[in-house]
């Protein structure tokens, strides 16, 4: 999560004779960001979240969430033709309405993960141009053991909270590690993080499908969405499918002893 900067004016000492001290206006809230058209977006976006939020009777008020990123090979195309930035403003509003400073945490994984800069306000227009393609890394395989055992270990052990953490985890593609897939996932269940795994293009996910339903977990911790083609897709329907069985998995969570706020 973001640290908020808090920022303290000493008082000073005044003479007897001195002039009463005019106080200065409140500061004036900034917009999202320099671009008006994004900003008009989001707005009506986090509305609709709202409204999301609400239809479901979703209880958690607030939530870590926290954004995961296929950058394997055949993410590349989406990644330079504006796939991957429209698919972010449309995700964001989600941590607008749930994250406590509206920041979401961003992780890509290939072989391994990475966890880039936080989107937020200040940075969510042109995002990827700015962040990730700017640094031209290579684009790798796709594991997905390796960036859930680091979701699990930051927001479980190193960074534990009340708060539930609430993972978007989006993919074009089946991996290449699905025993330890598995294993992560069973153990991830212990803990207060919700796993939306999103499978994006003309595949089948059968593997998504099956940590869906994996067997062995201590509560369903899960839940997996197949979106063929997400620029044609609503964001009234876009959110609903983001947003199920989210308000299932707090109510095992406080059946079974997991905190979540």
């Amino acid at each position: 999560m973001g640290l908020l900067n808090i920022f303290r004016k000493k008082e000073a000492d005044t003479a007897v004779d001195s002039p009463p001290v005019t106080p200065s206006p409140a500061p004036t809230k900034v917009s999202l960001t320099k671009n008006p058209e994004l900003n008009q977006k989001i707005s009506l976006r986090k509305e609709i979240v709202v409204n999301e939020v609400k239809r479901q009777h979703i209880s958690a008020k607030v939530a870590r969430v926290v954004f995961v990123l296929d950058h394997s090979g055949s993410m590349r195309t989406m990644y330079k033709n504006g796939a991957v930035q429209e698919l972010l403003e449309r995700v964001f509003p989600i941590a607008m309405h749930f994250d406590d400073n509206a920041e979401m945490e961003f992780y890509w994984f290939d072989n391994l993960y990475k966890e880039l800069p936080a989107v937020n306000y200040d940075t969510i227009d042109g995002y990827v141009q700015n962040v990730i393609l700017s640094k031209n890394e290579h684009f790798g395989g796709t594991c997905y053991a390796p960036v859930i055992q680091e979701i699990m270990n930051r927001y479980a052990v190193r960074e534990p909270a009340n708060i539930p953490t609430f993972v978007i985890f989006i993919t074009d593609g089946n991996n290449s590690d699905k025993k330890a897939s598995k294993d992560m996932l069973i153990q991830a269940s212990k803990y207060n993080i919700f796993w939306k795994f999103v499978g994006i293009g003309d595949e089948t996910f059968d593997f998504l499908a099956k940590l869906d339903d994996l067997k062995g977990r201590f509560i369903d911790n899960a839940n997996f969405i197949s979106v063929q083609n997400i620029s044609s897709m609503s964001d009234e329907v876009l959110y609903q499918k983001l947003l199920t069985e989210y308000q299932d998995w707090l109510t095992l969570c406080r059946q079974n002893g997991i905190k979540v706020e």
